[in-house]
């Protein structure tokens, strides 16, 4: 298989999953009024959709080692298709949460498997790369669901535009069938008659702990930050709907260059310094843009919160599944990704409870992340 359709197939599902989610912060704006959204609905939609992701990536990931890697990322690419569209017909914003779980849950069991599928499929010399390659069509997902809002949710309307993107998500489904499975799974297989042992798990606690840790860290400040980002700078900043949208679009251009970087650096430095720089400069960018005075200093902070954040998202994607060994390799990056499950459940509650002061305790979780990173072994250029 080569590695640049199997990066790009596999992409195009990731950008959804992207699309998917940022696409939730957008909306909470777009569907205000017509939903009747308080902050208490909104924190309940967003705690739905959470909750879905956490369910999700701890229930496929131990299914990816059972049943196969491919099995599962085409059912749960199939799953937030339709539950996309399915969103568009909602009545009342109760009616919306309860979808957005299903939407959640297919999300949920996407983003760990598919990491695990791409980095099973590409050579140790080339894997980190192939692998953050891959999460930077997240920024793709990204601008495309800031540019939705932009032209799509102003013109055509928010139902509209959701129905659009259940039917293309679906379209990435239907190519997706040329994939084939994971021929290290297959091996695995063959060589224990098909039993998967998740005993060995035992074995890698200590590292799943700090692995879990720095997801953890990593989805709170991220989700607490950019899912209320929208709404701090229309109630803090005074932005009108159309300026926040533009704001958010230009902004998350910066993303992709952060990946590409990403991606170079885990190569030709490794992952642990690459991601522990990352991380402290992610939380240096969040706390320098929440003490910005002007429209310049928010737009420079902006930009370089989307350049390392996601750039780190790469690095931690790429790393994780070499820590661990194939037979296991699913269930303990579902593992790690529950836990960055749960921290996108706890951070978005930080912006409610604090207003935009909760930058500043992501900057510290971001820090922290920062150095745990350091305490895991390196993985560069070896066969996993």
């Amino acid at each position: 298989m080569k590695e640049g359709r199997l990066v790009l197939y596999i992409g195009l599902g990731w950008m959804f999953d992207a699309l998917d989610v940022l696409i939730l912060s957008y909306l909470l704006v777009a569907m205000s009024n017509e939903l009747k959204l308080d902050s208490q609905a909104k924190t309940w939609i967003v705690l739905a959709n959470n909750l879905g992701m956490l369910i999700g990536a701890m229930l496929f990931g131990r299914l990816a080692d059972r049943v196969g890697r491919k099995k599962v990322f085409m059912s749960t690419l199939l799953t937030y298709s339709i539950a996309t569209a399915i969103s568009a017909f909602a009545r009342n914003w109760q009616e919306f949460a309860v979808i957005r779980f299903f939407v959640g849950l297919g999300l949920g069991g996407e983003l760990p498997v598919v990491a695990t599928y791409v980095s099973e499929n590409s050579p140790p010399e080339r894997r980190g790369r192939n692998v953050v390659l891959l999460e930077s069509f997240w920024s793709l997902g990204a601008i495309l669901a800031a540019a939705i809002s932009l032209f799509l949710f102003t013109t055509i309307g928010w139902r509209s535009s959701l129905l659009l993107m259940g039917a293309t998500a679906f379209y990435v489904f239907v190519i997706r069938f040329t994939l084939p499975e994971s021929q290290r799974w297959l091996e695995l297989r063959e060589q224990r008659g098909g039993l998967f042992e998740t005993r060995i798990i035992g074995e890698f606690v200590r590292r799943l702990t700090l692995v879990g840790a720095v997801w953890f860290l990593l989805a709170f400040g991220y989700y607490g930050a950019f899912l209320w980002l929208p709404t701090m700078l229309v109630r803090e900043r005074g932005f009108t709907q159309v300026g926040t949208y533009e704001f958010m679009f230009l902004t998350t251009l910066a993303q992709l260059p952060g990946y590409f970087s990403a991606a170079y650096l885990v190569e030709k430095a490794g992952r642990r310094p690459v991601g522990s720089l990352y991380f402290a400069l992610s939380a240096l960018s969040a706390a320098f843009f929440i003490s910005s005075n002007s429209y310049a200093e928010l737009l420079l902070w902006a930009l370089a919160l989307n350049f390392f954040n996601l750039g780190v998202w790469g690095v931690v994607y790429a790393y994780t599944p070499e820590l661990f060994p194939t037979s296991v390799r699913g269930i303990a990056t579902g593992l790690a990704g529950s836990a960055a499950r749960i921290g996108m459940i706890l951070g978005p509650l930080l912006y409610p409870l604090y207003a935009s002061t909760a930058l500043l305790i992501i900057a510290i979780a971001w820090l922290v992340a920062s150095a745990l990173i350091l305490l895991l072994p390196e993985t560069r250029g070896r066969v996993v």
